[in-house]
């Protein structure tokens, strides 16, 4: 039991720095600390597997940066306090404490550079009123992903009549949802399409697309706006599949995957394992 402890404490204080590792910020003294303990942790490991996934998943779909003159602050913001660290250390004589110091400080610039840059990418949203409620964006984001998959989940286990049965037609659900929607041809899975509809949330909108696959198999796609509704935080599990990040989960008994290509965000239930689910919504995406 105590070696559970110490092991969950480790953890803890090294997740701090994960970002800043993962992003080559870290210092080479602490990123040996880091790499000794992902070789012989299996849960930081992956944890650190998906971050890089995601990291080059966002390079190839962010369309901005953050811009220079505020990576020049954190930049000189990092400098002096690796500064005060090193007076810090002689003062006090505990390297151990103030290098977790140093780190976690490192992982907060770090994380500020990467969400100046996602804001520049996505729509505010959060409200002056959740504002005022102690609300934070991270609690707003999650609660627009969890109540898109279970609107999924429910449509899916009551499904509604297509709006159309003609592919060629979803192109004019494309300025009602705020992104390209293709019929996906699920290769190398054998899949029939079997009509699609709009579906309203609050004041988003996803197309809804309903397809039979292996011929048995219902499958509920939603196809929505990343922007709008980010991925960042689910009640899904986070994974790599052929080096790609998918969440992956079981909703009322039924098989959920999420991923995003290109902007567009892509999300499915049905009754498969999670492992086919994650092959089937990565399909999905190489429409």
């Amino acid at each position: 039991m105590n070696g559970l402890k110490v092991m969950t404490d480790e953890c803890s204080l090294f997740s701090r720095c994960m970002s800043a590792y993962v992003d080559g910020e870290l210092d080479p003294g602490h990123a040996v600390d880091m790499e000794a303990h992902v070789l012989r942790c299996g849960t930081c490991s992956e944890r650190v597997t998906f971050l890089r996934a995601m990291r080059a998943s966002m390079k190839r779909t962010a369309a901005k940066r953050v811009p220079d003159a505020m990576r020049a602050r954190i930049h000189a913001a990092m400098l002096a306090e690796k500064r005060r660290v090193k007076d810090s250390d002689r003062e006090v004589h505990s390297p151990k404490l103030v290098s977790w110091k140093y780190a976690a400080t490192l992982a907060a610039a770090a994380g500020v550079a990467l969400t100046v840059a996602a804001a520049k990418n996505q729509k505010d949203v959060a409200t002056p009123e959740l504002a005022r409620s102690g609300a934070t964006t991270e609690m707003v984001t999650a609660a627009g992903m969890d109540s898109l998959l279970d609107d999924l989940v429910a449509l899916h286990a009551h499904p509604l009549p297509p709006e159309t049965t003609n592919p060629e037609e979803l192109i004019r659900f494309d300025p009602l949802v705020g992104v390209p929607v293709r019929r996906p041809a699920f290769q190398p899975f054998v899949a029939s399409f079997n009509g699609a509809r709009v579906h309203a949330m609050r004041d988003q909108r996803a197309a809804l697309l309903q397809y039979t696959v292996d011929g048995k198999h219902r499958v509920t796609v939603y196809v929505f706006d990343p922007r709008a509704v980010p991925m960042r935080a689910t009640r899904l599990e986070p994974r790599v599949v052929r080096e790609r990040p998918v969440y992956v989960g079981k909703l009322r008994g039924y098989s959920v995957a999420a991923a995003e290509k290109s902007g567009v965000g892509y999300a499915l239930a049905t009754d498969f394992d999670d492992e086919r689910s994650a092959q089937l919504v990565l399909a999905a995406a190489q429409q």
